[in-house]
């Protein structure tokens, strides 16, 4: 139906090229984004982490040392 319009346009080397550039460049975004997606969530994570051992660390302080009455025992 159409193809008087299929024969006249016919794709140089060059369009081809540079349309594969294009989609080559356009994975490489979506891998660098995915990427730092990724990063970003796992310093979220790493974070989180930080602050429960923070957190953890300061309750432990305020509990009582009892195996230091252990070991003033024995001496």
């Amino acid at each position: 139906m159409f193809e008087y319009l299929l024969r006249r346009y016919q794709p140089t080397p060059g369009d081809v090229l540079e349309v594969l550039e294009l989609h080559q460049l356009a994975i490489e975004f979506k891998q660098e984004q995915h990427y730092r997606e990724a990063l970003e969530a796992h310093y979220q994570e790493y974070d989180q982490l930080v602050e429960q051992n923070q957190r953890d660390h300061a309750a432990m302080q305020q509990e009582p040392n009892l195996f230091a009455l252990f070991c003033k025992k024995r001496q």
